[in-house]
């Protein structure tokens, strides 16, 4: 009689662990769907930040090693646009760029000044946007 009994009670633990899998899964789809949408968005964003990062160092560079501020704006713009691309922004996040350059001199070129360049991106996938800066000293040297 005791095999009866014994032999029952593990049939009630072998059903009950299948229908707490079905539960588990039931439950946790709903709940960390939310978590893997929200994690792959800012993944996007924080590459897109980055990327952008290294591309407003490159336009600044650009324009501190020009002769003058005339050549300064195109070398800024051309590396903007061909960095950009070359680096996996689409043409509507390039179109949709802001690029502003601030002086600590009257004078933007002035040896030994300082450069910075603020760049502004609209994504449009995700409608966020995107504020990077940096700053380059002009050579004294220059």
């Amino acid at each position: 009689m005791r095999l009866g009994i014994h032999q029952g009670a593990g049939r009630d633990r072998d059903e009950e662990s299948g229908s707490a899998t079905v539960e588990f899964v039931l439950l946790a789809i709903p709940l960390f769907l939310p978590i893997f949408i929200y994690i792959s968005q800012f993944a996007e964003v924080s590459s897109k930040e980055i990327t952008a990062r290294t591309l407003v160092r490159e336009v600044v560079r650009a324009y501190v090693t020009s002769e003058n501020l005339g050549v300064a704006e195109e070398r800024a713009n051309i590396v903007l646009h061909y960095g950009a691309d070359r680096l996996g922004f689409t043409q509507s996040e390039i179109s949709l760029m802001e690029l502003n350059f601030s002086c600590s001199n009257s004078r933007c070129l002035t040896p030994g000044g300082r450069v910075r360049a603020d760049l502004r991106l609209q994504m449009p996938s995700s409608h966020r946007q995107i504020h990077v800066s940096a700053q380059e000293y002009v050579s004294p040297w220059q």
